[in-house]
């Protein structure tokens, strides 16, 4: 049995982000966490893959709520295209206080994992049986 309440929970996505003028790469991925009234944010370098190894990561200013729910739409400001790649739910809420890492269990790719977001790096953990 998941301890996922199925009564309430939070959205999330990861977008594809190709285009940006200030990304030496030319594509990055955005981790879109909903919290309240908008989306804490995350740009990351790679898709995170199960039990796969980190990611580079790094916090960035938070996004509209309506990201949540767009498929592809090009950024404003001549910034590239975002697509949704992914999308699931949480059912925790952020800690009121900002914390240099966070651990959340989220849906992904239709099974309950772990989301580890530290400082500068972001992985996904199959849940602990």
């Amino acid at each position: 049995m998941s301890n996922l309440d199925e009564n309430f929970f939070y959205r999330w996505v990861l977008l594809k982000h190709i285009g940006s003028p200030n990304d030496i790469k030319g594509i990055h991925f955005d981790l879109l966490l909903e919290d309240k009234d908008f989306c804490r944010t995350w740009r990351l370098s790679d898709i995170p893959l199960l039990d796969g190894p980190y990611v580079d990561s790094v916090s960035v200013a938070p996004h509209n709520l309506y990201w949540l729910d767009i498929e592809e739409k090009v950024v404003s400001g001549n910034r590239g295209v975002a697509t949704r790649i992914k999308q699931g739910i949480f059912l925790q809420s952020f800690p009121s206080v900002e914390s240099s890492s966070i651990n959340l269990s989220l849906i992904w790719d239709k099974i309950e994992v772990d989301l580890i977001l530290d400082e500068n790096r972001c992985r996904i953990f199959s849940k602990k049986k």
